[in-house]
Formats: structure tokens, C-alpha cells, sequence
């Protein structure tokens, strides 16, 4: 039997036995975090139940030595970012904790005003949210007081971490995760040609810049691309990252014009300025993600695609509800 064949036919085998076993699937985890940087960014490293996710730097950190403090900023979001991780299907844990470690610490001195310090706004894990009031700092010695600084918990130092506990009931599976079912007794089966088609999973990565990106199945070729559009998906609900029937017909208008193409899509996400800092940069990066997502569901296979959350902007003008909005780029 060729080697082909031989797999064909063990999945099969797999699939008769085990019917409700779904493909692994990662779990999304999107961090919240701003910062004050001396003589470089902060950095930080980022664990699940101990276990290392990646590390990250706040490159858009305030600089304390030209711009001033943080606290002092009336308008933060320039000096806020979002990072997204994956959770391997083999870590995550509905009971687990995440701990975000700093990696860097620096202070100019006594009487001087450059510091370097960590800000934790909030803790996304596959959709449930993590804000100010669940966070916690522990050390060595266990649970610590918090230093917080309106909606952010202030990490100012290496001995200190910011650790968000699993909220109540757990953090919920990855979407596509399906509870494995009891085998049932094996099905004859016949040799099964190998599969033709496949589907192009996201998977988000560590990445400072916020993104969430994925890359292609080799083996699977569409036509080649000859679109080259930007399209605007407004109309979010305020605090919502709910794909609303509106929202909806218009990224089914994108599926339809990208069709079978194989094409660059790169999805970025918005937030007004009503609300709270973190909670926009939060959105921005959630409604980013659902929206790639959506188009990845409905069957637009990707050269290479990417989901990046900007977080509060007036760009698109005064009204808040023109700046809740996605910008999805297509290109060759």
C-alpha cells in the first residue's frame, strides 16, 4: 500500500472511531498593555500555567525623557498596544493563569523623572475579557497590593508580575474545539484517496504589532490574484465586537469579490474615542479578528492575511460610530 493510501486510510479509521474529535485548534490570547519608556521600551514575557507563550515589546511606550509620564497623559491611546498570542491546544486549560513577567526594568535616578514601567489594561483569552478588576500582582511571596493607575495595573518592576486567574466558569474553549466523544467500536473501511482540499486555519502568533496572521496550505492553489481594494466595514456597536446583519452583508460583499482568488488580506480594526482606553484598544483588536475569521469561514483562502488592532481614533471623523470600524485591505 503506498504511504498516501496508508494515511488515507488511518484517519478514516480515526474519524469511524472517534466521530466528534475535532482538528486541534490553538487558543487566541490578546493582552492589553501600555508603557513608559528610558533608554528603550518596555519588555515583558508572558506565560500560561507557567508554561512560556512568548515575550513582547510596548514599542509605542511614552518616552519619559521627552514626552512625560503616562500618568500625566491625558489621552493614552497613542502609548497603548495590543499583542496577541496563541495558546497551544496542549497548554490551555479552562482553570489556567496567565502572568505577564517585565522584563527590563530601568529608573534614571531619584529626581529624575525617566522611568521605564509596565501598564496592564486588560487579558482577552478566546473572547472573555479580563479588566482592571480582575487583575492581580504577585511575588515571590505571594499575592501583593496592586498599584493601579485608573484602568491599568502598574508592573514597575522585575519582582512584580500582573496575573489574571481564570474568571468564573473558566475561560471558554477555542471556537472550532469540540469535547472529545467516547470511540465507538471501528467501521470497516475501504482505502480513501487522499484528501483534495483543505482549509486555511488562523492561527494567531506572537507579534508585537498586534496582529494575528496566518499563512497558506501549500497544497492548496486558486486562481491568481487580481484585486486590489480597500473596503470599510463600519457600524460597530458601542463596547461590541458582535458581527451585527449589517456588518455582515458587507463583508459577504468582500467574500463575493475576492471569490476563489488567492489573495493578500490584511484586516484592521477601530475603536472611537468614547470609553475607557483599554477596552477600545480591546475592540479594536477583537472586531479585527472576528472579521477575518468571518471571511476565512466562508471559504476565502489567503495568500497571507493578517488581523491588527489600531485602537481609538477620530480619523474617520467627529462621529464615534464612524470610527467603530474595520479596514480590510486586498491586495495581490
Amino acid at each position: 500500500m503506498k504511504m498516501s493510501q496508508w494515511a488515507a486510510t488511518l484517519a478514516a479509521i480515526c474519524i469511524a472511531m472517534f466521530p466528534a474529535i475535532a482538528v486541534a485548534a490553538d487558543s487566541t490570547l490578546v493582552l492589553v498593555l501600555g508603557g513608559e519608556a528610558y533608554d528603550g521600551p518596555p519588555k515583558f514575557a508572558v506565560t500560561f500555567d507557567g508554561k512560556s507563550l512568548g515575550e513582547g515589546t510596548v514599542a509605542a511606550a511614552i518616552d519619559t525623557g521627552t514626552t512625560g509620564r503616562f500618568a500625566d497623559a491625558a489621552d493614552k491611546t497613542p502609548y497603548v498596544q495590543s499583542f496577541t498570542f496563541a495558546v497551544p491546544e496542549a497548554v490551555f486549560r479552562p482553570e489556567g493563569e496567565v502572568a505577564i513577567k517585565f522584563l527590563n526594568e530601568a529608573y534614571g535616578g531619584e529626581g529624575s523623572n525617566r522611568d521605564r514601567n509596565l501598564y496592564l489594561a486588560s487579558v482577552s483569552l478566546n473572547g472573555r475579557a479580563v479588566t482592571a478588576s480582575g487583575l492581580a500582582t504577585v511575588t515571590a511571596n505571594g499575592i501583593a497590593p496592586s498599584d493601579m493607575l485608573g484602568e491599568f495595573l502598574v508592573i514597575a518592576d522585575g519582582s512584580r508580575q500582573g496575573v489574571t486567574k481564570a474568571p468564573q466558569g473558566g475561560w471558554p474553549l477555542p471556537e472550532g474545539a469540540v469535547a472529545e466523544a467516547k470511540p465507538s467500536a471501528p467501521a470497516q473501511t475501504a482505502d480513501a484517496d487522499p484528501a483534495t482540499t483543505s482549509t486555511v486555519e488562523v492561527k494567531p502568533s506572537p507579534s508585537e504589532k498586534s496582529a494575528a496572521s496566518t499563512d497558506p496550505d501549500p497544497e492548496v492553489a486558486g486562481p491568481k490574484c487580481d484585486l486590489d481594494e480597500l473596503y470599510n466595514v463600519i457600524g460597530f456597536n458601542e463596547n461590541s465586537n458582535e458581527l451585527t446583519p449589517k456588518l455582515i452583508e458587507r463583508l459577504d460583499q468582500v467574500v463575493a469579490d475576492i471569490g476563489d482568488r488567492q489573495c493578500n488580506v490584511q484586516v484592521t480594526g477601530y475603536s472611537s474615542k468614547q470609553g475607557a482606553t483599554a477596552s477600545n484598544a480591546l475592540f479594536a483588536i477583537e472586531r479585527a479578528q472576528n472579521s477575518l475569521r468571518y471571511l476565512q469561514e466562508h471559504g476565502v483562502k489567503f495568500v497571507r492575511a493578517s488581523a491588527t488592532g489600531v485602537g481609538a481614533t477620530d480619523q474617520f471623523g467627529p462621529d464615534f460610530r464612524s470610527n467603530r470600524r474595520v479596514v480590510i485591505t486586498v491586495s495581490p
